[in-house]
Parts: structure tokens; sequence; C-alpha cells
């Protein structure tokens, strides 16, 4: 069992318009789903065969409509429910083109967020692996990811955010970030032009505080870093991307879910690059083939360097 922690969901709204251009009218090929980093984490994670609870924060009938859905195919709701609507996102895929609009999210309550609190507190030793993911809404302290990774130091926190979320968060010595190559040079505030000052900013946030880092690459794969200071090069194979949106949640579920298998970390670094190319290969956010992800694991290379 994994618990995984969306503070703010969303319902997302993707849109197929080959021909997108602002300022013109289009009739797009739409489709919705339960979204947010963390809801696309557990929907891999049960594609995989992983039991999940997930938890955060839903209102209003976005929120129940997401409650729904995710119950249908088996996450177990935990979420607190409160009275801000839950946001939307919009993705307009276009040709070799993807435009998206995040609504920030309503402001919640203190009072709500002293119940989610009380939830992660009574109920965090029950999982081996945590997966937090994604922004927070307003009206939630910026470090409350390190608040979470400090009652949970204990146990296997995967934390992937970014900005000020991940710059507090790190603080509480997770044990994973994933940044990508973008947000480490924010974090660094610098660019990183050649590979071995990525290896260096790299090994410089990671002495800040979490045990290991895994750096997204994109189509060059990743870079991982472990406890001990060993450094991977994770390589991938070539493939046709019909939609990268949720690749980075769902290798995060590849990852989450060798942890809590006691897999080799070669295996789980190739299942993580697995999932999270078949989900680029996939029209729906957050979704693999588990067939794809077979062949792809035989396909990523780890090298030691």
């Amino acid at each position: 069992m994994i618990l995984t922690i969306t503070l703010n969901p969303a319902i997302d709204i993707r849109y197929e318009i080959d021909n997108f251009e602002i300022n013109s009218i289009f009739r797009g090929k739409a489709s919705k789903t339960a979204g947010g980093k963390g809801l696309n984490v557990s929907r891999v994670l049960r594609l995989l065969g992983e039991n999940v609870e997930a938890s955060g924060f839903l209102g209003g009938n976005s929120g129940d409509w997401i409650s729904s859905k995710i119950e249908s195919i088996g996450i177990k709701d935990k979420f607190i429910k409160t009275d801000a609507e839950t946001r939307s996102c919009i993705a307009i895929l276009g040709k070799g083109t993807q435009t998206e609009i995040l609504e920030p999210g309503e402001k919640v309550s203190t009072n709500y967020i002293d119940k989610f609190l009380e939830f992660f507190k009574n109920n965090f030793d029950r999982f081996e692996t945590i997966c937090i993911s994604g922004s927070a809404p307003q009206g939630v302290q910026d470090d409350i990811y390190k608040v979470l990774c400090e009652i949970a130091n204990n146990k296997k926190v995967i934390l992937d955010t970014s900005g000020k979320f991940l710059l507090k968060g790190i603080e509480g010595n997770p044990y994973l970030i994933k940044p990508n190559k973008e947000e480490l040079e924010g974090m660094l505030g610098r660019e990183l032009l050649t590979f071995s000052e990525l290896l260096e900013g790299a090994k410089e946030i990671k002495n800040r505080g979490c045990k290991n880092l895994l750096v997204s690459l994109g189509k060059d794969g990743a870079i991982f870093i472990d406890e001990k200071n060993d450094i991977y090069r994770v390589s991938i194979p070539k493939v046709n991307i019909k939609n990268p949106v949720g690749s980075g949640d769902s290798t995060i579920a590849g990852f989450a879910y060798g942890l809590n298998e006691n897999k080799s970390l070669e295996e789980t670094l190739k299942l993580a690059m697995a999932c999270g190319i078949s989900n680029a290969m996939m029209d729906e956010t957050g979704n693999i083939d588990l067939d794809v992800v077979k062949k792809l694991f035989n396909k990523v290379k780890v090298e030691k360097i």
C-alpha cells in the first residue's frame, strides 16, 4: 500500500487542436480526467497493481466528480472535503505544441489544513512509501511539505514539486526529489550549460537535504545520485511522443512501486523510466500500457559513472 498526497488536485481538461493559434475559434476533441500530479501517480500505481490511498483537499462539484472517478478504479479516497471548489486545468495540444492553463486553486481555510495534518499524523505509519506531488492551494503554508517530510522522516517520502514548495520541502530531508533540468537551474539560480555543470549542480542540491536525487532530462534520460553519492546515468530509447503530460508523474509511480516491492536500484530506475516513456506514448494523461512498459524496461540502460 502506498499513500499519495495531492494538495491541489484538478479536473484536467485536454483539447486536441492541430492548428491551434491565439485569437481564433476552434472545435477541438476534449477529454476529462481526475488530475493533479499525485492522482496521476495514483492511477499509474493502480495500473501496476499497487494498492493506493490518496489524500489532500477536494471540494465542491468538481471534488465530488474526482472522488467518484478515483474510487471507480480502486483508489481509496482519503481526501479532506472542503468548501473550496476544486480547480480545473486545461491543456491544449496542437501539432507539435502544448499550451497549459493552470488555475491556482481556491483558498483552503486553516481548519481543513489542520484536519489534513491530523489525518497524516495518524496514518503515515501505515505506509512504507509516500508520494507527495504538485503544488499547494492558497492558504497552505509554504513549508507544508517540509512539515510532512519531518513527520514521516522514517518513511520513504518521494517529493515531486517545484518552486518555493521544493526549496522548503528539501529541508525536511525527503527520500527522493525529482526536478527536471530547468527546475534544478531555478533552485540554483544559474544555468547549467554542460554535463559537468549539471552533475555539480545536482550534487549541490542533493547536499541541501534529500537522500536521493533523480534529475529528469527528457529525451536524454536522467541522472540519479544515491544516498552514498554514487552517480548513475539512465539512457532511454527513442519513441514517438503523443502526450508528454503526466510522464514525470508516471516516472514517480514506477519508482515508488519499485521501492515498495524491494526491487534493486537498477530495476527501479528502469521501471520508473519505462513508465514515464509509456505515458508519453499514450493519449490519456497519467496512463501506461503494461505490455509497452515491459518492452521499454529492457531498453532502458543504467550505467554507474
